[in-house]
């Protein structure tokens, strides 16, 4: 076995699946969403993508190292003048350099095109909202079964009935993400579950978590109410408000927080 052939072929593996595993970390979804929905692609979640990532970054510069150490002649060749005398600034050096400090700059900096292809990224990421949506609120996958159902006001004597009756294994100690992998379901099913079940029973539920990074017309949809109506309601309490403004930044023009104005309004604060 040649170990200088082993390095070489190593590392150009290394890269394909570090490209690879790049790629799909690029597209995937926030991990706010990722979580929740339980996100795969390709048979891998993102949490596996990233794993593989950062493992095989190890590998790399170990097998760079060891590159270097094997082609450490060639390499000091190229910062060579005509005279054979070492220059580190040679005209290829400095063309390198620039290169790599343009996409450092641009990046830090946010020039276009860097700019432009990162906001493409997030694009791409925040469209998993619309096929999986968010959890309502921050976390909401770590929260225990009891704690889950109280902040929603969702029924747990009824909750529980509705998991026992589409046979779904729980103790109600146990946090949503770890009641989804113990019945291959991710969080988002076993929340669309209870809040389809409750609707169905005539229940009427209203989440008042993860408002602050609604709109005031998603708000008011959320809370039944007409957008007009919202804004009337808010008005009444000397609060001024647009239908697109995001409802936590309405609320901080007025050192308030969603839940402080909600309060104000009538509504009761999830336990």
């Amino acid at each position: 076995m040649n170990l200088k052939k082993i390095t070489s072929l190593t590392m150009m593996l290394v890269m394909i699946i570090m490209t690879y595993s790049g790629i799909m970390l690029f597209l995937a979804p926030p991990g706010r969403i990722a979580n929740w929905a339980n996100w795969h692609l390709l048979g891998l979640s993102k949490e596996q993508y990233a794993a593989i990532h950062s493992t095989f970054m190890v590998l790399f510069i170990v097998m760079t190292l060891l590159h270097v150490f094997y082609n450490w002649k060639p390499i000091t060749s190229y910062l060579k003048n005509k005279t054979k005398q070492m220059v580190f600034f040679t005209k290829d050096m400095i063309v390198a350099s620039i290169l790599v400090f343009v996409f450092l700059l641009g990046t830090l900096f946010s020039f276009s095109p860097f700019s432009n292809f990162l906001d493409f990224g997030d694009e791409i990421k925040n469209s998993w909202e619309k096929d999986y949506g968010t959890a309502p609120y921050s976390h909401a996958e770590l929260s225990s079964f009891v704690n889950f159902t109280k902040k929603l006001g969702f029924d747990l004597q009824m909750s529980e009935k509705i998991l026992k009756s589409n046979n779904i294994k729980y103790e109600t100690s146990q946090s949503l993400a770890q009641i989804g992998e113990q019945n291959e379901v991710s969080p988002q099913f076993i929340y669309l579950l209870l809040k389809n079940s409750f609707k169905k029973a005539g229940v009427e539920t209203i989440e008042l978590t993860g408002l602050g990074r609604k709109s005031v017309t998603e708000v008011a949809s959320t809370l039944k109410l007409s957008t007009n109506e919202f804004i009337e309601k808010l008005d009444s309490l000397g609060i001024k408000a647009q239908a697109d403004d995001k409802f936590k930044s309405v609320c901080e023009q007025y050192d308030l927080s969603p839940m402080d104005v909600m309060t104000k309004l009538g509504y009761k604060k999830p336990e």
